[in-house]
């Protein structure tokens, strides 16, 4: 324990790698590609969006990882099912797309696009 207080200056700084750079491949779906495997870890409510990042044992073989970002429909049907590390996932990127409305940064609505994914879990 200290015996005097201590100001910021009194710590060492300590460099960090990026934190999302793990050396695991990173997938981004396109339109028909689907990944199935075995939950590894889900790190919850990172990045700017405060998503989450979901590592899959690709085929459940521990030496074939991916990551990818999740979103809204892929953590629901997650949640619901109650998934966790050590559950299997399957996740398809398909053509079907829907659309919301937002309000941008002048106050304006506007409207995005977005594809759906077919989500399975056990």
């Amino acid at each position: 324990m200290a015996s005097e207080p201590m100001s910021f200056d009194d710590f060492e700084e300590t460099q960090v790698e990026d934190d999302y750079d793990d050396g695991v491949e990173e997938i981004k779906f396109e339109v028909g590609e689907a990944v199935i495997g075995v939950i590894v870890d889900i790190d919850r409510d990172v990045g700017p969006n405060e998503n989450d990042v979901i590592h899959l044992a690709r085929g459940g073989d521990l030496g074939d990882r991916v990551k990818f970002w999740s979103n809204g429909q892929i953590r629901r049907v997650i949640d619901q099912k109650g998934l966790s590390n050590g559950s299997w996932l399957a996740i398809k990127k398909t053509e079907e797309t829907r659309s919301y409305e937002f309000e941008n940064e002048d106050g304006e609505t506007e409207e995005r696009e977005y594809h759906v994914f077919d989500v399975r879990g056990e």
